[in-house]
């Protein structure tokens, strides 16, 4: 985008109208065009939508209303403006860093803490179904020349299966993120706060999602699994710990197709071919584990 583009979407900003504004790229990210905008000394973060981001499973509309009441609950930057004719989303550009894993699971209690207020916070217009989701990237790919990897079909049996066994005790879907990447979360070390970034996927989906979400995108091993299920729930059971597991196979399935439709779409310098090879691979290698059965056996009873 060009800095007359650029002068022009600020312009567009009603609080912003007569103001000097001085926009910087803010790098990261390979879905959007992120910037910096600095408006008689304050920042924020001005997020200009990639093309056809459509078909990777964002609704900018649904990511405002998921935005907004991050900023409400105080977990999320606060929405200094939306341009919902151009999908731009303004917030402000609150102070952080993020962590490598080992201070991040000195954090997790505040993670997971952020994660419960979101989820109990009521419903969303947005949903992210997830078992549909990755129908939905096989599709998209294919109606754009990309056709999905042999692995597609095999995991989509087992995704039936999963799915089948939450249904044998449903628990209703909730306000989830879907995107819990490291990077999506900040940590404020002068008064210890952390925030949630990034409410492009969010939308209503099984609460499990996001703790497998989260678990295998920051890499935790078997204790940190533990201490993240005993934060949120207090307690664990086997069908907690049975749809942890699971919902860390959809994540991985969920990725790896994301990937897939960005083979056909994305016009970025990047593998996507490897990159979803690699996530297939995983959530094929967490199928093949002899406790995958008990799992599906164990996911059937209320969490």
């Amino acid at each position: 985008m060009s800095p007359e583009d650029l002068a022009h979407l600020a312009s567009r900003v009603p609080a912003w109208a007569g103001r000097d504004v001085a926009i910087a790229p803010l790098h990261g990210g390979i879905t959007n065009a992120n910037f910096v905008a600095t408006v008689e000394g304050h920042r924020f973060v001005l997020r200009v939508p990639g093309e056809r981001t459509e078909l990777l499973g964002i609704d900018r509309a649904n990511e405002a209303e998921a935005a907004a009441r991050a900023a409400e609950l105080g977990i999320g930057p606060p929405i200094a403006g939306v341009l919902p004719e151009v999908g731009t989303l303004i917030t402000e550009l609150v102070p952080g860093e993020h962590l490598d894993p080992e201070p991040f699971m000195e954090r997790l209690h505040d993670v997971v803490s952020l994660l419960r207020r979101f989820h109990h916070s009521g419903p969303l217009a947005g949903v992210f179904p997830i078992h549909r989701v990755v129908e939905w990237h096989a599709r998209d790919a294919a109606i754009h020349g990309v056709q999905p990897p042999a692995a597609y079909d095999r995991l989509l049996e087992q995704s039936t299966r999963i799915e089948a066994a939450f249904a044998a005790a449903p628990s209703a879907s909730v306000p989830c993120h879907n995107d819990l990447l490291p990077a999506n979360v900040l940590f404020d070390h002068r008064d210890g706060r952390a925030w949630l970034l990034d409410f492009e996927y969010a939308g209503m989906n099984d609460r499990c999602f996001d703790l497998g979400n989260l678990s295998v995108n920051c890499g935790f091993d078997d204790a940190a699994d533990e201490a993240m299920l005993r934060a949120y729930f207090g307690e664990i059971t086997p069908a907690r710990r049975a749809r942890l597991q699971l919902m860390k196979m959809m994540s991985e399935f969920r990725e790896g197709m994301w990937a897939v439709v960005q083979q056909a779409i994305s016009t970025l310098d990047t593998d996507f071919v490897s990159y979803a090879d690699e996530r297939l691979g995983n959530c094929e290698r967490l199928a093949s584990l002899p406790s995958f059965e008990q799992w599906l056996a164990d996911a059937a009873h209320p969490v």
